[in-house]
């Protein structure tokens, strides 16, 4: 059995499209990248086009659903005191979308979804930076000290610096005590609290 040129343009409009999302999340070192993202694309599309062929339009669809986002929770890691790996996953799901749009011949309705994930990926992403800049990055502390007043202190020393605390945690161990502060703030005034703090005598330990 050939493979009909309408079902080959089907699979290299795929391909094109997963692959300049794929080349985006690529420069940017992301562990979907050309060719995750590209085989996303074009199986997604494939799945759609036997779909339609055996007239199993909505079971196939569906399970192209929950295989995508079973890929896309492998993309999702919390590290470093917050989660990351979201708009890549988030990426996976759209990809498949627009394979899927491919694959049921609705060829405009794929290429307006492959520029606006462009869009959000490119334009998106500096605004984002601005905001970050501006007063959004989320840092999680983890300080030691001898005295548990010394928390209290550097409770003062986060308002003093306009950080926002999230969340507050305390710890004590048989010879010392644990703060754990989940923050967000500028991010020059959270790398001025950690220069503080690598500087004071009166704690023990710094992580964040």
């Amino acid at each position: 059995m050939f493979v009909s040129p309408e079902d080959f343009t089907k699979l290299a409009v795929a391909l094109l499209i997963g692959a300049i999302i794929g080349l985006e999340r690529e420069m940017h070192s992301k562990s979907a990248g050309l060719r995750t993202i590209t085989l996303i694309t074009v199986g997604a599309a494939l799945f759609t086009i036997l779909s339609l062929k055996f007239e199993q339009d909505a079971r196939i669809a569906a399970q192209i659903v929950s295989g995508v986002g079973f890929l896309g929770a492998g993309a999702i890691l919390f590290a470093e005191g917050r989660v990351k790996g979201l708009t890549t996953a988030s990426s996976i799901w759209a990809a498949a979308a627009a394979g899927m749009s491919v694959g049921m011949g609705e060829f405009m309705l794929a290429a307006a979804t492959g520029m606006m994930v462009i869009t959000v990926l490119w334009i998106f992403a500096r605004f984002d930076r601005w905001l970050d800049a501006l007063g959004r990055e989320v840092r999680t502390y983890r300080i030691s000290v001898a005295n548990v007043k010394k928390l209290d202190e550097l409770d003062a020393q986060f308002a003093k610096l306009k950080i926002h605390v999230l969340q507050k945690r305390e710890y004590k161990r048989s010879d010392h005590f644990i703060g754990e502060w989940d923050t967000r703030g500028p991010l020059a005034k959270q790398e001025l609290f950690a220069h503080q703090a690598a500087r004071n005598s009166e704690i023990l330990s710094l992580d964040y």
